[in-house]
């Protein structure tokens, strides 16, 4: 995919460094390219629903991130991307020292991206899917909603 900005990558690495729940649940990006972002996230107990699995929520949250930091890449700089829309499918219990995400724009619009993503992890060679999703994200012009580090 061709980015809507030269800038694209020290935008991207802007937001990504804004969020903060990135960094509380251990989220690590691992590759950023345009329309595509990759991240692994390593289990921790707080991590863990009552089963001791990757908590659902975070599940959710990771889809979430990935892919609207895949749109964040496929807009013009000062564009802000909100989620209107995720539908997150539970395949398998999330049962693993280590997860690894991606994010992927399916179709980069002008008011919407449409976007999906997986969470999942290896056994032994095996790729074990815990979750895809499908999400739309807004595209909201510069200056349309005002960013809370904007002084």
């Amino acid at each position: 995919m061709t980015p809507r900005s030269s800038r694209w990558r020290e935008y991207l690495q802007l937001k990504i460094d804004r969020n903060k729940f990135c960094a509380a649940v251990g989220l690590h990006f691992t590759n950023l390219q345009p329309g595509l972002i990759e991240a692994e996230l390593e289990m921790k107990e707080m991590l863990e629903q009552q089963n001791g699995y990757l908590h659902g929520g975070v599940t959710s949250a990771v889809c979430d991130m990935v892919a609207g930091y895949a749109a964040y890449s496929m807009v013009e700089e000062g564009q802000q991307v909100f989620t209107v829309e995720c539908k997150v499918s539970y395949y398998n219990p999330g049962i693993s020292d280590r997860f690894y995400a991606t994010g992927w724009v399916e179709k980069a619009g002008k008011r919407f991206h449409f976007c999906e993503s997986e969470i999942y992890y290896m056994k032994g060679e095996e790729k074990v899917t815990v979750a895809k999703s499908s999400t739309t994200m807004a595209v909201i012009e510069a200056g349309a909603i005002k960013d809370k580090h904007d002084k």
